[in-house]
């Protein structure tokens, strides 16, 4: 049987390298890892077992990117990357203050905190809940 194993990665577009990569690199701590010679300017973060691909389109629309927001001004598309984090919620909105980036707690009754990159693409960051998979 052929099947999906696990996410190998996930592609977001931004119209600036260097915020992206001060976002990614330095706030939420991601390391960079080496990208293959591809003609489109990018950058590759690694991410545990998977990885975190960032393509440059320097004419992105300002607010809309291929993983735009949900909420109550952008519509309830609900796309998002989401990541784990050490420490405890609390402590990832202290580091997000402390690096002047907005966020919201999610409304869920999860242990979640939503904010944007640069480029306007809608980040999760959460302390690790699982589920387990459903199975048919």
């Amino acid at each position: 049987m052929v099947r999906a194993k696990h996410i190998h990665h996930m592609n977001i577009v931004v119209n600036d390298l260097e915020k992206a990569r001060d976002f990614y690199g330095r706030i939420l701590g991601l390391p960079a890892i080496k990208r293959p010679n591809i003609a489109q300017p990018g950058l590759w973060f690694g991410c545990e077992a998977n990885e975190l691909h960032i393509s440059f389109r320097q004419e992105l629309k300002s607010g809309r990117t291929n993983l735009s927001l949900y909420g109550q001004e952008r519509g309830k598309e609900g796309r998002h990357v989401a990541f784990t984090m050490d420490g405890s919620p609390d402590d990832i909105a202290k580091h997000l203050e402390e690096e002047g980036v907005p966020y919201v707690r999610g409304t869920a009754g999860l242990p979640q905190i939503f904010c944007e990159d640069p480029a306007g693409n809608f980040i999760e960051l959460n302390t690790g809940w699982y589920q387990a998979p459903l199975r048919s």
